[in-house]
């Protein structure tokens, strides 16, 4: 599927900014199952300095410098990306996860390394006793990982409300759980809790969703387009296979990822540091448009 994305965040302050270091990870990247044929970044005021960078995981990130003052700040990103993730093999083909998890552990020589990094902790993502639990009911003994790794992707869908405004980025995933009301993200973050809770490979990936099938004339749930899922290691020959728990469905057409890390605090769209501007609103407009 061929998509042209638009992706419009505005700042706006309400005293005067006079100065603001900005890093964004806005750039969607190329990797087996999506290719990206045009991309740019626009900001408003001009930055005295824009770098581009390659951070840990392999994400494209923009650093901008702005040294004069201002009292409203404007990025856009249009691109032009085709995808089609590959079709992982049959669920009950794959190995049981407690091959999976061995493997990542290795007695100090995991494999692949890569991938041994994302069954840590992470500052939005630390243990949570009822998360495994959860997760237990799906991972019993013997059973292969992605048929176990489906299931749960299934029963968050089933169990948790999507319900924008009920939690923001500050409410602990353990309330996240209990409440079982949230948005992508923090669906995303409880499957991964889950998956780790296990000893197993769990990352976060940003990105888009179409959420309107035509095919099939059915609506997909995400903040206007915005997105987030989980991609979780299946073993070297089915490698990362992306699952979205809002939807309950593997990754195809219908997602554009853009970065992935641990969880959302290393993908977020805009961070930075700025001086002045007290309080401050935003707006976020997105756009994707499939073209065939």
């Amino acid at each position: 599927m061929h998509y042209l994305l638009s992706h419009r965040t505005t700042y706006t302050y309400a005293s005067t900014v006079d100065s603001a270091h900005h890093i964004a990870h806005l750039r969607a990247r190329d990797f087996p199952g999506q290719k990206v044929s045009a991309i740019g970044i626009v900001t408003s005021p001009l930055p005295a300095l824009a770098v581009q960078h390659v951070d840990h995981f392999g994400n494209l990130i923009d650093i901008y410098r702005i040294d004069k003052p201002h009292t409203r700040f404007d990025i856009e990103v249009r691109a032009e990306v085709d995808v089609s993730f590959p079709e992982p093999p049959p669920a009950a083909s794959t190995p049981a996860w407690e091959d999976i998890r061995e493997s990542l552990f290795g007695e100090g020589f995991p494999v692949p390394v890569e991938a041994s990094e994302f069954i840590h902790d992470s500052p939005l993502v630390p243990s949570v006793e009822a998360l495994r639990d959860y997760g237990a009911q799906s991972f019993t003994a013997g059973r292969p990982i992605l048929e176990a790794a489906r299931e749960l992707t299934s029963r968050i869908k089933a169990d948790f409300e999507y319900h924008p405004g009920a939690t923001d980025i500050s409410t602990p995933l353990g309330d996240v759980f209990a409440g079982k009301a949230g948005v992508c993200q923090d669906f995303a973050h409880v499957q991964i809790a889950a998956l780790r809770a296990h000893g197993l490979a769990a990352g976060y990936v940003s990105g888009y969703i179409r959420t309107i099938h035509s095919r099939e004339e059915i609506a997909l749930r995400g903040a206007d387009a915005s997105h987030a899922w989980v991609a979780v290691w299946c073993g070297e020959a089915a490698g990362w296979v992306h699952l979205d728990p809002t939807n309950d469905l593997i990754a195809h057409e219908d997602h554009v990822a853009v970065a992935w890390g641990r969880d959302f605090s290393d993908v977020s769209p805009l961070r930075g540091v700025i001086l002045g501007g007290d309080s401050h609103s935003y707006g976020v407009a997105v756009t994707l448009v499939p073209t065939g």
